[in-house]
């Protein structure tokens, strides 16, 4: 019997869907036995894992809860301190051949640092699928876990609807000089305008930007201040202004400056961790889409895609046209562009 060309159609497109959803469960199939297998593996590393982790710890604790209730047999704990003290803390302990931490979650060029000082190891999660590959290091290096857009924000009583500033040049109008605030020290912010407009220009808007004489503020005292009107304008974290606007301050900020540059929060596996097989699942876990959403519920922006509950503000970030800035080039501009930063705008 001969076929129509619509149901041939059909049959094919159920046949193709039918492969697909195979080879999804079958994916799952091989993640779930790879974290049994882990997880009893874990039994015998002594029940605890050590994380030295930037992530607020009222944040953490409800994902160290969650992870227990999934893992009874193992518990987190946290070391926060600044970054800076932390990497400094992990750096003394490896030169001493001292491996005590077994996750490590810090930001932006620590991140290579970890990896190019042989403290951080390469895993690749079986979660590392949902984020998209500007999220995730070479090889398995790093995942983020969250992201911070550093962009305009600004004051919707001082700025008229037809006046507010739309991209990065706009700063620039006479009008803003004097009503600037800007976060001390910005450099992830800095080296992406450089690399988007190239050195010469980009540093030529930087004394023109120079000459608005920004005042510098770290975030959430900047955008306290432009909530108070101190500022009209204050270029630091989106997600900053998107947690006092939520609060009933006037602020809104801008979803799609050009270049659109992220500071990011990272995980990675600390090599020669006393603790793998639990640090790897707690690893797992942290990219999970149920973790996802706790940091969602705490004002983060997660780096994984298709959350749920995500604020809508956020939903609007393009995230396909944030610009790429390697941790490579993170680290190996540090000095210079720390330098540079501070002889136009000083030290805050």
């Amino acid at each position: 019997m001969l076929l129509s060309n619509s149901l041939r159609l059909g049959i094919s497109l159920a046949l193709f869907l039918a492969f697909h959803m195979l080879v999804s469960l079958s994916g799952r199939g091989f993640a779930d036995d790879r974290r049994i297998k882990m997880a009893e593996l874990a039994k015998g590393e002594g029940g605890e894992v050590l994380a030295y982790a930037a992530m607020r710890i009222d944040t953490a604790k409800k994902i160290w809860d969650a992870f227990q209730a999934r893992y009874p047999s193992l518990t987190v704990k946290q070391y926060k301190a600044d970054t800076n003290k932390m990497l400094e803390r992990v750096l003394t302990e490896y030169r001493a051949k001292k491996y005590l931490v077994d996750v490590l979650d810090f930001s932006g060029f620590h991140t290579q640092v970890l990896l190019d000082g042989g403290i951080a190891d390469r895993y690749v999660s079986s979660e590392s699928e949902h984020f998209k590959p500007i999220f995730k290091g070479k090889d398995g290096g790093w995942t983020a876990l969250y992201y911070y857009p550093l962009t305009i924000n600004y004051n919707t009583k001082l700025i008229p609807l037809n006046e507010r500033p739309k991209n990065w040049p706009d700063l620039l109008d006479p009008k803003w000089k004097g009503r600037i605030g800007m976060e001390p020290d910005h450099l992830t912010w800095y080296g992406g305008i450089l690399k988007r407009y190239g050195e010469e220009k980009g540093k030529k808007f930087m004394r023109d930007l120079a000459k608005q004489e920004p005042r510098l503020e770290n975030s959430s005292r900047g955008n306290a201040l432009l909530s108070a009107g101190e500022f009209a304008i204050f270029i630091g974290r989106g997600h900053t202004a998107q947690i006092f606007k939520n609060k009933g301050a006037p602020i809104d900020w801008i979803k799609d400056p050009d270049p659109l540059v992220v500071q990011m929060a990272t995980l990675q596996l600390a090599k020669n961790a006393p603790h793998p097989n639990s640090a790897r699942l707690l690893i797992d876990f942290w990219l999970s889409e149920e973790v996802a959403q706790i940091m969602a519920k705490d004002d983060r922006i997660p780096a994984r895609s298709g959350v749920k509950g995500l604020d809508r503000a956020y939903s609007e970030i393009p995230v396909d046209k944030i610009l790429p800035m390697p941790m490579e080039e993170l680290m190996q501009n540090y000095k210079r562009h720390l330098q540079e930063f501070r002889s136009f705008f000083g030290a805050g």
